[in-house]
Parts: structure tokens; sequence; C-alpha cells
């Protein structure tokens, strides 16, 4: 009987450590491994909302960047489906043309709205990507993460704890053809997939094959399989600052 108390407690103690290991192992994968942040800006709660199983059938999470003085009842479901909710003013103004007052009202000030209300805003991406090192520092003391709007560069995720960020845009006027958007995107995930714990920030502003503002389905779904083929990694920003 003790022979066989011990036998169990030894299994038992292999079982524990395994699993253990297993962990560690799997958080340092998770650490190491580099991703895209696929956001989208504005406020088109109607189209985002429509595209919900869409981002399910692939199995990704994305980030809306809304303009609203309090949230919505399209917030509360974007969170119900694993999505994030971040800030993008009020009224899509852009900061670097109005007095510090105003920088408060559009982008400071809502903060505590939407946390009273249920929502933790970490995360900003400035209207027409404009900024100033000055709007940096001011909107870090109450953002995680603001974002810029018109390059692409490869962050590592410690900078997606605390930090400005760049945004590479993929809607449908930034690209001649379906043939010069997957040239740009492959060369985008290839670099990623050649380094270590790097991400990079994409956006656009609502989904559909025609506009100027929109990205396709066809152009996301190359995107998301391509990215999956390399095996990298979809995320949101709060996700990022909360590992």
């Amino acid at each position: 009987m003790r022979k066989k108390l011990i036998i169990i407690l030894v299994s038992f103690l292999f079982i524990f450590f395994a699993v253990l290991c297993s962990i560690k192992l799997y958080r340092v994968y998770r650490c190491n491994q580099c991703g895209i942040l696929l956001a989208f800006d504005d406020y088109d709660a109607y189209n985002w909302e429509d595209h919900f199983d869409f981002f399910d059938k692939y199995g990704i999470k994305v980030t809306f960047f809304v303009n609203a003085s309090e949230p919505t009842d399209f917030c509360y479901k974007a969170i119900e489906r694993g999505h994030e909710i971040a800030f993008h003013t009020i009224g899509h103004v852009r900061l670097t043309e109005v007095s510090e007052e105003e920088v408060y009202a559009q982008a400071i000030a809502p903060i505590e709205t939407f946390r009273q209300k249920g929502i933790e805003l970490t995360t900003f991406a400035y209207p027409y990507g404009s900024y100033t090192e000055e709007l940096n520092d001011l909107l870090l003391q109450h953002y995680k993460v603001v974002r810029g709007a018109y390059y692409y560069r490869l962050t590592s995720k410690e900078t997606m704890r605390h930090g400005f960020v760049e945004a590479y845009p993929i809607d449908n006027g930034y690209f001649d053809t379906q043939e010069d958007y997957e040239r740009v995107i492959t060369d985008i995930l290839e670099n990623l997939h050649a380094n270590k714990a790097g991400v990079a920030c994409v956006y656009s502003h609502a989904i559909s094959p025609g506009g100027e503002w929109c990205v396709s389905e066809e152009k996301l779904e190359f995107l998301i399989t391509k990215a999956k083929e390399l095996g990298l990694e979809f995320y949101t920003f709060k996700e990022l600052q909360n590992n």
C-alpha cells in the first residue's frame, strides 16, 4: 500500500512539473512570437459590426479606434466579441491645430467618462496622423500607447506596453492594384517573420470592395492567410499591454 502511494505521488509530481514546464515554454514562445495589430479608425459601427463574423471566421481580434463622447452599444458588443475599444478623439479633430484645452476635452476627458461606464481606454490614435513630441508626452501621461498613421515600423513588444508607435495604412486608396498591395504586405510580413518579438500595426477605416478609405475583404483575407502561413499572431494593443 505504501509503495503504491509513493508511485502515485511521484507520478503526480512528474505531471505537475511537466505542466509547469509546458506553461513556461508556451510563455517564452508567445513572448518571442511576432505578430500584427490590425485596427480600424474613425467610427463606422454598422460596417464594423457586420464583419464580426468575418473576424471570428479567421480567429482574430482587432482594435477599433472610435470617435464618441461616451461608449455606444457597438463598443460593448465589440468587447463581448473579444475586440478592443480604443480612442480617436470625440470629433476627429487635428490635435496639432487646437488649444491645449481642446486637446484635453477631445482626447483626455473622455477617458474618465468611458471608465465610469465600464470601458478602460488605454490606446489612442491621432486623427490624420498629426502629432508632435509635446502631444506624445502629454497623452502618454493618460494612455499607455499612442499611435501614428503613415509608416510601417517594426516595433518591439516592450514598446507596445508604453510609448508611441507608427502604423501603416492598408486602405484601397493607397494601392493601384491587388498585386501592388500583396507585394507590400508580403514584404512587411516576411520582415516580421525574420525577426523576434516584433510587431507591426496596420489599419484601415471600413471594410468594402470600393471606397478610398476602406479595405476589401479580399485584401484582408490575403493579409490574414499570409500571416498565418508564416506563423504570425494577431494581437490587440491592450493584449500586448497586459502581457
